[in-house]
């Protein structure tokens, strides 16, 4: 048997919430256009994701039974978990009453009352509340959870870390310290010396015959 943390409930719920919302969407979109082709079959639609989600739904309830009696927690996760519960019975209850009424109906070629699809917007409103609150469990409060990351596990030491700010510092980190600073100061003294090359003046060296005491001598100016 496949294991499933905590339990299958995570699986089921996720067919109840598409099917139900799904049957819900299409019933309120067949309602202008019922008298078309295209309304019917929205209308046949409609009517098997409801049958179908309600269907899931049984198995969703009681995988999330039993997992509200065998998953870890607290005194605090605990009152998260039984409004869960609550919200998540109240609105099984609703669903279950739209599907016997949709079978129970004499008329099912008829598009959905005012009535049914008011029921049918109160149950999707109810099951959107009660798929937050299922999210918080797992989210917030850790709920079926197997294990947490731990921040030391960034710093690890294969060198793995999340600090995407510092990464291309990292990147060029690699050389040990004096070595970058040696590396710096041997660009500074380079383009500081190209800086005084470019900065003084040529000087050309012409001679010049000066002649003194008879003597005739070159020296050059400056």
């Amino acid at each position: 048997m496949i294991e499933i943390i905590p339990n299958w409930h995570p699986l089921f719920v996720h067919f109840t919430v598409a099917l139900l919302s799904l049957a819900v969407l299409f019933f309120i979109i067949e309602k202008p256009i019922h008298e078309t082709i295209m309304g019917d079959n929205f209308l046949v639609f409609a009517r098997y994701c409801l049958w179908l989600g309600v269907a899931l739904s049984f198995i969703t309830v009681l995988a999330g039974w039993s997992a509200y009696n065998s998953v870890d927690h607290d005194n605090l996760s605990h009152l998260a978990m039984t409004d869960h519960r609550n919200w998540a019975l109240s609105t099984f209850a609703i669903f279950v009453v739209a599907a016997i009424w949709l079978v129970a109906s004499s008329k099912l070629k008829e598009g959905a009352s005012i009535l049914f699809l008011l029921v049918l917007i109160i149950g999707a409103g109810l099951l959107g509340v009660t798929g937050f609150k299922g999210a918080e469990l797992v989210y917030k409060y850790g709920l079926g959870v197997e294990s947490l990351p731990s921040k030391s596990d960034h710093n690890s030491s294969d060198g793995h870390s999340h600090d995407h700010n510092g990464s291309h510092d990292s990147e060029h980190s690699s050389l040990p310290m004096d070595e970058d600073m040696s590396m710096d100061s041997m660009t500074m003294d380079s383009m500081t010396m190209e800086q005084v090359q470019e900065n003084v003046p040529v000087i050309e060296e012409m001679p010049i015959e000066q002649e003194e005491d008879g003597i005739t001598r070159q020296k050059l100016a400056p």
